[in-house]
């Protein structure tokens, strides 16, 4: 991929970082990002090359723009931006394919969960594509592949489905035992001997198909496990052990 590329990136949040580090990494000098409130970028960021500007003005003959804002302001966004470029939404979830603009769009859409202080490895991490324009989308994989060994093409379809998916895989599991760490907490129990149990399922996971490595009472449809567990609940996490549970039972059947 040329380096001299011209890239935008519009909004400075736990994606946009990444995304900014990752071509800075890949050697790209030509980056411009949109913003405010000027540099703000962590110092520990080497960022010598990159420019900043409040108007969007100035991504007139750029390659490609990255608009990495929050899922209520992409469509607009990306509306805005694409009177002057090429842009693309990073979302799992937005549509643009209602959307007429003067130069092309796309999805370009990391199937990670980011946090700006957190490092990312690109190298095999699934990367989805999306873009009617077929000049576009061609440049779009030839890009995905440079950041990733792993850019798939994927219509706006299959990735809504694949987002939802990923709450399931990603969101809730991290809110469970979140839930865990703080029940914990509340009865003077270790979180940390819970670990070795937590990293054993993750890993069996990679191997194996989910639904036959799952244990415990559920599985069983052992009532009077279940019912003791419930009488050391307060209701709100009793409600949550119900609904879960119910959902086990009725998935073993």
């Amino acid at each position: 991929m040329n380096q001299k590329l011209k890239i935008g990136i519009v909004g400075m949040g736990n994606v946009g970082i990444h995304f900014l580090q990752r071509l800075i990494e890949l050697g790209h000098t030509h980056l411009t990002v949109y913003s405010r409130s000027g540099n703000n970028l962590p110092a520990s960021m080497n960022a010598k090359d990159v420019q900043f500007t409040n108007d969007f003005k100035e991504f007139i003959d750029f390659d490609i723009v990255f608009c990495a804002v929050n899922d209520n302001t992409m469509v607009e966004m990306v509306r805005l931006v694409s009177k002057y470029a090429p842009v693309v939404s990073v979302s799992g979830t937005v549509n643009l394919n209602h959307l007429k603009t003067k130069y092309p769009i796309g999805t370009f859409y990391p199937l990670q969960s980011f946090k700006a202080d957190q490092s990312i490895l690109w190298k095999g991490l699934p990367l989805f594509i999306e873009a009617a324009d077929p000049k576009f989308k061609a440049f779009l994989m030839q890009l995905g592949h440079e950041f990733s060994e792993n850019a798939i093409e994927l219509s706006e379809d299959k990735r809504q489905y694949l987002h939802v998916a990923a709450v399931f895989a990603n969101n809730f599991t991290n809110h469970i035992i979140d839930l865990a760490a703080h029940y914990c907490e509340e009865h003077g129990i270790q979180f940390d001997w819970l670990k070795p149990l937590i990293n054993q399922t993750m890993e069996k996971i990679q191997s194996n198909n989910p639904h036959d490595i799952l244990t415990g009472p559920a599985v069983r449809n052992d009532q009077s496990t279940i019912q003791k567990h419930l009488e050391l609940l307060k209701p709100d996490q009793k409600t949550i052990y119900q609904t879960l549970t119910k959902s086990i039972i009725k998935h073993y059947k």
